[in-house]
């Protein structure tokens, strides 16, 4: 090989190692999407967290007790081995307010192959936890049991 050729090969591994490399990086940092419905005399006092994966997306609706008037801020997730972490901040809450029920919805793309609980927490609250389970009567073509995964029983 000429000196050329040997500079090519070396050029196109080293491009072949960055993306590979970025690759990873990027299929480690899950991508939320948030949304939230804020509903008025409904209150209650049990959080609510119903996730459902399809693929590598996960989608998890949050049922969250709140005082009317608070807003969501700062949605986060992050996953630390099979567990998925959601969470969200809350504005203060006014005094006197009524008791409300905040509805949200978490869509978190590029998640892991791997068996999930989530774990949500609004506010300082302690997280709830809701683990999955494979979908029932669900036959996956190549083995794949984590394209599709629904709340477990408890």
């Amino acid at each position: 090989m000429t000196t050329r050729n040997l500079a090519v090969l070396a050029a196109g591994i080293v491009a072949a190692t960055l993306a590979v490399s970025q690759g990873a990086d990027s299929a480690s940092q899950p991508r939320l999407a948030f949304r939230t419905i804020p509903i008025e005399g409904v209150p209650s006092n049990e959080h609510k967290v119903t996730p459902y994966r399809l693929y590598d997306k996960l989608v998890v609706t949050v049922w969250d007790p709140v005082a009317c008037g608070q807003k969501p801020h700062d949605a986060a997730v992050s996953i630390k081995g099979g567990v998925v972490f959601l969470s969200y901040s809350l504005t203060a809450a006014t005094a006197g307010a009524k008791a409300c029920t905040l509805v949200s919805e978490f869509e978190v793309a590029d998640v892991p192959n791997r068996d999930l609980e989530v774990q949500f927490a609004g506010g300082a609250e302690p997280y709830v936890v809701a683990k999955m389970r494979k979908c029932p009567n669900y036959t996956p073509a190549g083995g794949d049991i984590w394209e599709c995964l629904v709340p477990a029983k408890s």
